[in-house]
């Protein structure tokens, strides 16, 4: 297969290959030359690399308890696909001198993990290639930044900073500063930081699509730290009233807000501890990462793409930042979330069980995980190993997590219990309404709709958001109260006329849930003008397609939502699918995406429809075809309420 690498990475990659290749005989070969064949030679030895003990924790053994290997990995990339950012260093570092020139981004993959040895002298050493480089002085200048602070040298660490600060991506130099400076011992100028970068006026996004999502994600996140360090000083009510600021633009998510106020109050599951220089460096590398893998959408935005494909620039330094803390472990999880999205899940097992120390978060990261490997005993084993680590503070989550792992396991029984019991463990409204929507989703998945449209009204009443009236209409709809479910999900449309997933929404409900199929086609034409790339919405056009009898559009926009989620997989998009596929003379085909669908935890009712034309196909013909009706679009393509 053909890897897709950045400029980066290509290179390593370039210089890590030719160590396999046939070389020149020695007498024909530079000192260089040859010194690069013998490190590629020792690079397939099957013992310690030459890297921090940090890096060392995290290699990916053979059968006999040894490291892989340099050459069990056809690229660098590989190496950190598979969470062996051991491997990925040694490459790394046998590919720092190249024609006796030194590689500027090599060498700043060498500093780190000195830092991560605490050998600092070396890293500042190392890290010198890179600052006198025209492409990554930036990030030399960063990194030496954080190198000075390791070595407690704070105050040319903060002149360090602020020379190449401004010329970071995104937030990333403000971020930084500030934690540089709280490590320093100067929190009034790490809150000025903050403060600068808080907008006096904080405007919520009316939509998941709405570009404002983005800004206001980082007001969240500046919000959050500037009042964690603001409560470790001891100044709490300055820290509640800026989370009163931020519940001020989003009215809506007060139950949250409340619980996030509450929390600040009594300090419940906040980490109060100061943090050190390495958790400060290891945080500002992660947020450098985020940034990136910002940049990298944005692009793709603009170009009118989606980003697609593992992001292994994110991957890397996530990783790297891991290295300078191991103990971080919403980092970790963060890391184990993305390869786990990837379908990369013996990583995600890897980088999860080589952490230093195990918790129950990471014991059900590990069982999500077995579960898609197949071994289920392990999962099981992984998920009561997490409710018996589970603290006190704990125990809610992990209770919501497991019953909904249990429910892949397809273990009614477990599932059901978690279910019921898992809403007493929570004390604020915002905690009970999030248990009792996923105990509703539970109940759904097992068919039990009378139980789950208990816990879906419950959820709605504690929490009267959005998200919480969306459960309740689909739960509705389950239980057969279906005017009920379309008032409430028309009311929420006329609200949020140009958000393509609330009219994906109702398009879609009104598709499988009544016979209005002209009014869904011009609601799902709409939403698929808004966001033509989201898989999504295209199943759901696609769908309402098939329905008018188009099965060549119904095929082409299905299959692009196919491709769009690759390579994960969706039940209910390998559904349709199939159906098409049967209706248009390719069985094999149909047959094939219907055992994918059986395979991807469809609900019950779901799964038995699906063994049925799995064992007898489909009886009759396709959907009678039909003239496309003609959409409603004003010129400026908003949606009028006569189409909603």
């Amino acid at each position: 297969m053909k890897q897709h690498l950045t400029s980066a990475f290509a290179l390593a990659f370039v210089a890590v290959s030719a160590c396999a290749n046939q070389q020149a005989p020695a007498n024909e070969m530079s000192e260089a030359d040859r010194s690069q064949k013998v490190e590629g030679a020792l690079s397939a030895f099957e013992g310690e690399y030459d890297v921090s003990p940090a890096a060392m924790a995290t290699a990916v053994l053979n059968e006999n308890g040894k490291p892989v290997g340099l050459l069990a990995y056809e690229s660098p990339v590989d190496a950190v696909k598979a969470g062996d950012m051991a491997a990925f260093v040694a490459a790394m570092k046998s590919t720092a001198m190249r024609g006796g020139d030194e590689s500027p981004f090599a060498s700043a993959i060498s500093s780190i993990d000195a830092a991560a040895a605490g050998d600092i002298d070396r890293a500042l050493e190392t890290v010198e290639t890179t600052l006198d480089s025209d492409d990554m002085t930036i990030v030399g200048g960063f990194l030496e930044a954080w190198y000075l602070a390791l070595d407690g040298r704070f105050d040319e660490a903060v002149d360090a900073h602020r020379s190449v600060g401004t010329r970071l991506p995104g937030l990333t130099g403000e971020l930084s500063l500030a934690a540089l400076l709280e490590v320093a011992g100067r929190e009034e100028e790490a809150l000025a930081v903050y403060t600068a970068i808080t907008p006096t006026e904080i405007t919520a996004p009316e939509h998941d699509f709405d570009p404002q999502s983005l800004v206001y994600g980082h007001v969240k996140l500046v919000v959050a730290r500037q009042a964690l360090l603001l409560r470790r000083l001891g100044r709490v009510e300055e820290a509640k009233t800026l989370y009163t600021r931020l519940a001020a633009a989003e009215p809506e998510q007060a139950a949250s807000f409340a619980a996030a106020l509450n929390q600040i109050e009594t300090g419940r599951g906040l980490d109060e501890e100061p943090m050190d220089a390495r958790e400060a460096f290891s945080r500002s590398l992660a947020d450098y990462s985020l940034a990136l893998a910002y940049q990298r959408m944005i692009r793709s935005a603009f170009s009118g793409e989606r980003a697609e494909g593992f992001d292994d620039t994110k991957s890397a330094f996530d990783q790297l930042a891991l290295l300078i803390d191991p103990s971080n472990e919403d980092l970790r999880l963060s890391i184990v979330s993305d390869l786990y999205d990837e379908t990369l899940y013996d990583a995600a097992v890897h980088v999860a069980e080589v952490a230093p120390e195990q918790t129950a978060s990471l014991k059900l990261a590990l069982a999500q995980s077995y579960v898609r490997l197949g071994d289920l005993d392990k999962a099981r084993d992984e998920i009561a190993n997490a409710i018996e680590l589970a603290d006190e503070d704990e125990k809610l989550a992990t209770s919501s997590n497991a019953m909904l792992i249990y429910a892949l396991l397809d273990d009614q029984q477990q599932a059901t219990d978690l279910a019921e019991r898992t809403p007493d463990l929570a004390e604020t409204d915002a905690e009970k309404a999030a248990a009792h929507s996923s105990s509703s989703a539970i109940y759904a998945q097992f068919g039990q709709a009378d139980e789950a449209l208990i816990h879906a009204r419950a959820a709605r009443q504690l929490d009267d958001t959005h998200d919480r009236r969306m459960a309740l209409a689909n739960a509705l709809a389950e239980a057969d109260e279906v005017d009920e479910a379309l008032r409430l999900i028309r009311t929420e449309a006329l609200g949020r006329p140009n958000d393509p997933y609330m009219l994906n929404t109702l398009g879609y409900f009104l598709v499988e849930h009544t016979d209005r199929l002209t009014e869904a086609y011009r609601v799902l034409t709409r939403a698929n003008a808004l966001a033509p790339t989201d898989p999504y919405i295209a199943d759901s056009y696609g769908w309402v397609r098939y329905k008018l009898g188009d099965l060549d559009g119904a095929r082409r926009y299905i299959e692009l939502a196919r491709k769009e989620i690759a390579p994960n997989t969706h039940w209910e998009i390998e559904d349709h699918l199939g159906d098409i596929y049967w209706h248009l003379g390719r069985k094999e085909d149909a047959m094939a995406a219907w055992q994918a669908a059986l395979d991807d935890y469809p609900t019950e009712e779901k799964r038995a429809d699906l063994k049925d034309k799995l064992e007898n196909g489909l009886s009759g013909p396709p959907p009678e075809k039909q003239k496309l009706p003609e959409t409603s679009l004003g010129d400026d393509g908003e949606i009028t309420r006569r189409d909603i």
